[in-house]
């Protein structure tokens, strides 16, 4: 019972990382229709920011942190701003292509700078681990746990009572009216893009602790990962992408743990796609994601 107890608690950490990751999708998708590949991106900077911040400015970690949050969000404002705006009336594929290249381009650019050796970034915990009733379980995870919750917070505050966070949510119900009343698509764009930039470094800065490995070439793949945790929740969903960041970092973890060997040492690795598809069958639009209805 206790073993199963600390998987559960390494998977809801990992889960949260997940679901950082997940929001940064669904907050573009929502908002202004594109899938955003570029996510992985973000990530990759975030964490090397967050690594330029200590070792280079010496700043502490948390101010790192949120340093290195604020430029990957100015950073994909300009990319919006720049790139994928011109090319997001061209019809469905172009833009998602155009995101899978700056996904692409951002840890190649990245690697140029901070070159491909694995990197430390000096977190204030380290592998250090604490018991709480019984249970012995990573800082690092409290830590994930505890930030995923303030962020969360900060999210929903911004929707409910700021008037840019009002103005997002009218554009996304109905963007023709939000338009009629004065509200501009391209900062409506923009500050999608700088929010999913902002989720994707903060979740890059607490993968790349000494508990997740380091800093180190690879870490956008995290956000394959993160891909079947929004079909899972409905790709325009919030609400969703936490509760599927969850269940695919917990059946993650459980499946790292508990599944036999006959079935393949990396079979953690396509569980969350086994997951995905089950729901899918029962339910195509996701938990969380509204049917469409066509009139034929």
């Amino acid at each position: 019972m206790t073993e199963n107890l600390q998987i559960l608690v390494g998977g809801i950490a990992s889960g949260c990382l997940l679901a950082l990751i997940a929001l940064g999708f669904v907050v573009v998708t929502k908002s202004t229709g594109v899938l955003n590949l570029a996510q992985g991106g973000f990530v990759v900077l975030g964490c090397y920011l967050t690594y330029e911040g200590r070792q280079s400015w010496g700043l502490p970690f948390w101010l790192a942190v949120v340093v290195a949050a604020i430029l990957t969000a100015l950073i994909a404002a300009i990319i919006e701003a720049t790139v994928v705006h011109p090319v997001a009336l061209r019809g469905l594929y172009p833009p998602i292509l155009v995101t899978f290249g700056i996904s692409i381009v951002i840890p190649a650019v990245a690697a140029g700078i901070w070159t491909t050796y694995q990197l430390t970034l000096d977190d204030p915990w380290g592998l250090d681990k604490v018991g709480v009733a019984g249970l012995t379980i990573a800082q690092r995870d409290i830590a994930v746990i505890v930030v995923t919750l303030v962020v969360l917070a900060l999210f929903l505050a911004f929707f409910r009572f700021s008037r840019l966070g009002l103005a997002m949510q009218a554009a996304a119900s109905d963007p023709e009216a939000a338009l009629a009343q004065g509200i501009s698509d391209r900062v409506i764009h923009m500050t999608a893009w700088a929010m999913a930039g902002a989720l994707g470094a903060v979740a890059g800065a607490l993968l790349a602790t000494t508990g997740g490995g380091g800093v180190r070439p690879g870490l956008e793949t995290q956000a394959l990962i993160a891909l079947p945790v929004i079909i899972l929740g409905g790709l325009t969903s919030p609400a969703g992408a936490v509760v599927g960041g969850l269940l695919v970092g917990v059946a993650q973890q459980f499946a790292v743990v508990r599944v036999p060997d006959v079935l393949g040492s990396g079979f953690h690795e396509v569980a969350p796609y086994l997951l995905m598809l089950l729901v899918l069958l029962v339910r195509p639009q996701g938990l969380f994601g509204s049917a469409e209805v066509r009139r034929i």
